[in-house]
């Protein structure tokens, strides 16, 4: 229970982290169902892989979806469009564990 608490904790300095060359291998657009809501909401889903040197493969899977409701399937399928398998990523690692990761938000500037 604490290990996932740090490792939560720890993602907020993942800017600080080193950087890896990451590779995307899965994007789709979920449905997702919150607890107290009336519908459910829509999230893009980014599953990546990557290497430390020799070390990994490590892999991880990061979450987008547009700040506001209006054109959101849209935007959604703007941005798997544009984050399609294959492609090159930039991925944070904690130096520590790399098994604890996120793409670098250089990723979702565009959107």
């Amino acid at each position: 229970m604490f290990e996932d608490l740090y490792d939560e904790i720890s993602r907020l300095w993942s800017w600080r982290w080193p950087v890896a060359q990451g590779q995307i291998i899965l994007v789709e657009i979920e449905r997702v169902r919150r607890a107290n809501a009336r519908e459910d909401t829509l999230r893009l889903s980014v599953v990546y892989s990557f290497s430390v040197g020799d070390d990994g493969p490590y892999g991880g899977e990061s979450f987008w979806s547009p700040a506001f409701s209006f054109n959101a399937v849209k935007k959604l399928r703007e941005a798997k469009r544009k984050l399609h398998a294959g492609l090159p990523v930039p991925v944070r690692y904690r130096s520590d564990d790399p098994s604890v990761n996120k793409l670098d938000r250089s990723v979702w500037k565009e959107f």
